[in-house]
């Protein structure tokens, strides 16, 4: 085994994803990205800003996303740390679906009952974003 290992990868399904607010934050350390999917349920944040990603029991919903391959590294670990898991989220290793079968993934998950807003019914964030500003508009 090689330690640091030459690509993390992560699923992302929110600001981290190409073209949202995180996004240029990692986006150098990006070896490959494609799109994914992951059983669970998304919801907005109880403030309405970011999206959460809900594991269930029952396997119900799929939360579209992209996984990344990612350069290991200090920024990347700065992102992670400072910018998810400080706000609630915890790292877990689940599988998620792509176009060349399953994966396993770092994928970040709220694991408390709080916090939660409305449900992102289609699951994916880029596209309920859109939906949200082209209603403003």
């Amino acid at each position: 085994m090689t330690f640091p290992p030459p690509a993390v990868p992560l699923f992302v399904y929110g600001s981290l994803r190409p073209g949202m607010a995180l996004w240029e934050a990692i986006r150098a350390h990006v070896i490959r990205s494609r799109p994914a999917t992951l059983r669970g349920r998304l919801f907005w944040d109880a403030g309405g800003e970011w999206p959460v990603l809900v594991l269930g029991d029952d396997g119900a919903g799929l939360v579209r996303g992209e996984l990344l391959s990612l350069q290991p590294g200090d920024e990347v670990n700065r992102v992670i740390v400072d910018e998810e898991l400080l706000y609630g989220y915890d790292a877990r290793w689940l599988p998620v679906a792509t176009d060349e079968g399953e994966l396993d993934a770092l994928v970040l998950v709220w694991n408390r009952p709080d916090g939660l807003g409305p449900e992102i019914a289609h699951g994916d964030f880029v596209r309920a974003t859109a939906e949200r500003a082209a209603a403003q508009t």
